[in-house]
């Protein structure tokens, strides 16, 4: 998962440029786990319990510490004290963002097959002289998952008109034009399109996730360390999506035959499932070390089925794409 992705719809993303990653990592896992573990909860947990569930995942002290401090400073994390205790827990306000948060993993790498034919396609034309520029535009359009056609053109299959025209407004390229049009295909046109998106890299991405992976299905079934589950269970997590920076999410009728996502998705979501009695498990001994009475209300999230289960309020956010962008 990244800083810069919005999960707020499916098959959407940010126009935000980009910007260098400034050790976030801590920070970005705490906000993880507390969403699949403590999700939607008023009450607030002691610090150290959350510096000893960093630590699992190699965090010291004083990064794990700082990570509260600035998430606090950013609003996302609500602070308290008892005693001379310090105490952190998710502010009411982003509990809408949480719920956003969980739809998406779990929703995203559904087939798109609704598409209506049309491309948002994106031209320009910037002098050498301004070469930093058109490396921004170039940046912005892959966040947003552009595909580079060719030279100063850039395709998508969702409708990216909006973002793409503030994009080409931030960065003063005047000689930019954005439209909403169909393809006639011609021969060789499909191969042109998997060119312009990296398929075959990307279908080896899907390919090496599976072959990591698969062989833990068998290991999953049996009696797996409460330890173990919330370290593989959180990496799966984070690995599967890492590909919302990179899949451009193509129709269905775009794609291979052998299209390799399907299967990976549900992996994910077979282990996410498998794993999560044990993984909140170990989160609750954690915090059972400080308070007994606040590790009894650890849960997790079990979401094979999610799609056909999610709840009223869930898909109403998802329509309308309430919430903040993600942290």
């Amino acid at each position: 998962m990244d800083d810069d992705t919005d999960f707020t719809l499916p098959h959407t993303r940010t126009r935000r440029l980009p910007r260098p990653h400034s050790g976030g990592g801590p920070q970005h896992l705490l906000i993880t786990l507390l969403g699949d573990y403590w999700f939607a909860r008023d009450e607030l947990l002691p610090s150290a319990a959350l510096v000893d569930l960093l630590a699992e995942f190699g965090a010291n002290e004083n990064a794990s510490r700082q990570a509260m401090r600035r998430l606090t400073q950013r609003g996302l994390l609500a602070q308290g004290k008892q005693g001379r205790a310090t105490y952190y827990g998710i502010p009411g306000d982003i509990v809408a963002n949480q719920r956003l948060r969980l739809a998406r993993a779990v929703t995203f790498g559904a087939d798109f097959s609704d598409w209506d034919g049309h491309w948002t396609l994106v031209s320009f034309s910037i002098p050498e002289a301004e070469r930093d520029v058109r490396r921004l535009l170039r940046n912005g359009l892959k966040n947003m998952a552009f595909g580079d056609l060719q030279d100063g053109v850039w395709i998508s299959p969702h409708d990216r008109r909006a973002d793409a025209v503030a994009l080409l407004d931030e960065l003063g390229v005047a000689a930019g034009h954005v439209m909403h049009a169909t393809w006639g295909m011609r021969e060789g046109d499909r191969e042109a399109v998997a060119d312009a998106f990296e398929l075959d890299g990307l279908a080896g991405e899907y390919r090496a996730f599976l072959d990591e992976y698969a062989p833990r299905r068998k290991w999953a079934e049996g009696d797996v360390d409460p330890r173990e589950a919330l370290l593989l269970r959180t990496k799966l997590t984070n690995d599967w999506l890492a590909f919302r920076l990179s899949d451009p999410e193509l129709p269905a009728e775009l794609l291979p035959q052998d299209w390799p996502r399907p299967a990976a998705r549900a992996l994910f979501l077979e282990l996410y499932d498998r794993l999560g009695p044990k993984a909140a498990a170990h989160v609750r001994h954690l915090i059972a070390r400080y308070d007994a009475s606040l590790s009894r209300i650890v849960t997790h999230h079990a979401v094979p089925t999610v799609d056909a289960r999610m709840s009223e309020e869930m898909a109403r956010m998802l329509q309308e794409g309430g919430g903040a962008a993600s942290p």
